[in-house]
């Protein structure tokens, strides 16, 4: 029982994990109750901006400063979806941001991440084809504020604020967050993609430091994603295509983000969620693999030929 306790505690966060679960929890049951796939929504956001507060050890002013941000950043990434050159430009410039401000200060990269993933997941969510209109997407903004809101006041009352000594991240390559991210957020608004948010954040996510740094990452990604979306669509097998389970497969997919503290057991949990959601509601679970490796190889190839021209 004692090997065991060393293991969760050595492998799973339970800290970050429970103060997730107090916040996902409500959420997939007010979707289940008939507040739909928008309580959800607010669940999802509730839980990045707790994370980007709890690991960004933000402050109250800073931390609410964060959830602003988030809530806003949905709204302008929604907004400009459907020019492919502004979306672009934004996802770009928000990706290099978070770049510098990580290498200022190694918590600064967590805060940043967790702004801009609900951005970009839940803009691209409102704006995909066959996605919610306009009036269904603005009815949705009491649960993305709501779920806002419950994230900061759950932080201030009893969260980590208290920011450790400063400790500078690895300082990427410049421009190099912004090509990549630019490039694959075009491809995702220009072909209208359904899951275009999958391939922009396999973007950004790698865009960690130098060659090292970027090529482990983009290993760790492509291993997560080939364990864990054969084992989803596994999983799909024995599952049915209802909404409940499908809502349950988000909420578990925001609990990962949490209670792993390694990266690629993480990734291949939530890679596994997304492809079981996949194959239950009739798409290409194989998106999730292609998506990750178009991403690591697009990374790299600009990074090898930025070298390649410095070298000259």
């Amino acid at each position: 029982m004692a090997a065991l306790r060393r293991l969760w505690a050595e492998h799973c966060d339970a800290y970050l994990a429970a103060r997730v679960s107090a916040l996902i929890l409500p959420a997939l049951l007010a979707a289940l109750a008939g507040g739909g796939e928008a309580a959800l929504q607010g669940g999802m956001l509730a839980v990045c901006c707790l994370m980007a507060m709890e690991r960004g050890r933000l402050g109250r002013r800073g931390a609410a400063v964060q959830a602003g941000l988030a809530l806003s950043g949905c709204l302008v990434l929604a907004g400009l979806w459907r020019w492919p050159a502004a979306f672009a430009l934004a996802c770009g410039a928000a990706a290099e941001v978070g770049g510098r401000m990580g290498a200022r200060q190694a918590r600064w990269r967590s805060a940043a991440n967790f702004t801009f993933i609900p951005a970009l997941y839940l803009g691209c969510e409102a704006a995909r084809p066959g996605g919610p209109g306009v009036g269904e997407w603005l009815s949705a903004m009491p649960w993305l504020a709501a779920g806002a809101l419950a994230a900061w006041l759950l932080h201030a009352r009893a969260g980590r604020c208290d920011a450790p000594p400063d400790k500078p991240g690895a300082a990427p390559r410049t421009g190099v967050a912004f090509v990549c991210v630019g490039l694959l957020a075009w491809l995702a608004a220009h072909f209208q993609l359904s899951c275009g948010q999958w391939l922009v954040w396999s973007g950004a996510s790698v865009c960690v430091g130098g060659l090292s740094a970027i090529r482990d990452k983009c290993w760790q990604r492509c291993s997560g994603a080939l364990i864990g979306v054969p084992a989803g669509m596994l999983l799909a097998l024995a599952l049915s295509p209802s909404p409940e389970w499908l809502m349950s497969l988000g909420a578990a997919a925001m609990l990962t983000l949490a209670l792993f503290r390694a990266y690629r057991p993480g990734f291949a949990a939530r890679s596994a969620l997304a492809a079981a959601h996949l194959s239950l509601i009739g798409g290409a679970a194989a998106l999730r693999l292609f998506d990750v490796g178009l991403a690591a190889a697009l990374v790299l190839a600009v990074l090898a030929v930025g070298q390649w021209l410095a070298a000259r």
